[in-house]
């Protein structure tokens, strides 16, 4: 009885279409992937260029400031006014209300006239009782314990994911879910760098929650890989990794932009502090799908041309 045939790899100039008999796919993600990887790398340069040139547009929390409370005449909501403060250009003030009508204002270091320029406003338009019951500078406390706390919690994230992924499928996967993540955080800290973004509180958490997202993506990716080695064991891993990304291309865009559709809302009608938090979520779920796609399968399959007896 003859031996069964091996199928053989037909690639349609046309369509791209790469045929394998039952597993064929559409687009060769692995071979496009150097374009990629150029795309990653141009912003990466460039934020750390303009990291070097002018560093980090550091918040009130990094750098102090100028902290005020004041008691208005009138009600007026956070929102009203965040507004006010926004129309003469200090929209990112952390505003806390501590009584009724009574709001702590934290604003970056202001000169006399500076501040002078915010009470007149805020007197003209709500409304203020004097004396002002805080007038005072207050100094970057926060700086070295959220620094801290961020490398520790980012660390700490890393090596239960490192666990994680170890555990539930094997080390080459564990190691490219963590260098995805070095990714994603490199292009948002360059988008943060070469905007000029104020870099605060708000984009802490911002990391952190993309540091969760990221990993979910990576991982709906290599489960099918995972499924397809047990299945497959004619194919290359080349094509068996192009066949998992193509089978779960729709289900990552699709996520991708049903996360995204409320944060682009954020982003055109929120206010100053929302949109400090959309943009960085925005830059983040963008460059996970991106990552999840584009750059964590090549790294698998380079990772299996390197060392090929963890291939299986």
């Amino acid at each position: 009885m003859a031996d069964r045939k091996k199928p053989v790899k037909k690639v349609d100039k046309i369509s791209e279409t790469v045929n394998l008999g039952e597993r064929s796919y559409k687009f060769d993600y692995i071979r496009k992937s150097k374009f990629a990887v150029i795309i990653s790398l141009t912003f990466i340069v460039a934020g750390l260029v303009m990291f070097l040139i002018r560093g980090f547009n550091f918040g009130i929390d990094f750098i102090g400031g100028n902290l005020m409370e004041i008691k208005f005449t009138k009600s007026i909501s956070i929102t009203e006014l965040r507004g006010t403060m926004g129309s003469i250009g200090y929209g990112n003030a952390i505003l806390q209300n501590t009584e009724e009508n009574q709001y702590i204002i934290r604003t970056i270091p202001l000169s006399t006239e500076q501040k002078t320029l915010i009470l007149d406003t805020l007197d003209a338009k709500i409304g203020i009782e004097q004396p002002l019951l805080q007038d005072r500078n207050v100094a970057p406390g926060f700086t070295h314990t959220i620094i801290k706390n961020t490398l520790i919690a980012v660390a700490i994230s890393i090596a239960g994911i490192l666990i994680y992924v170890w555990i539930r499928f094997a080390v080459r996967f564990a190691l490219i879910a963590i260098l995805e993540l070095i990714h994603d955080l490199l292009i948002i800290l360059s988008f943060y760098a070469i905007t000029f973004r104020e870099f605060n509180t708000t984009t802490i958490a911002v990391i952190l929650t993309i540091l969760g997202y990221s990993l979910s993506d990576a991982i709906i990716i290599f489960d099918r890989i995972r499924e397809e080695l047990r299945v497959n064991k004619r194919d290359k891993f080349i094509d068996i990794t192009n066949y998992s990304v193509n089978k779960t291309i729709v289900r990552s865009l699709g996520t991708a932009a049903t996360t995204l559709f409320p944060i682009i809302i954020l982003l055109i009608v929120g206010n100053e502090t929302l949109k400090d938090f959309a943009f960085g979520l925005f830059i983040g779920i963008v460059s996970g799908s991106f990552s999840s796609i584009f750059i964590g399968p090549q790294l698998l399959v380079g990772w299996n041309n390197r060392f090929p007896r963890y291939k299986k």
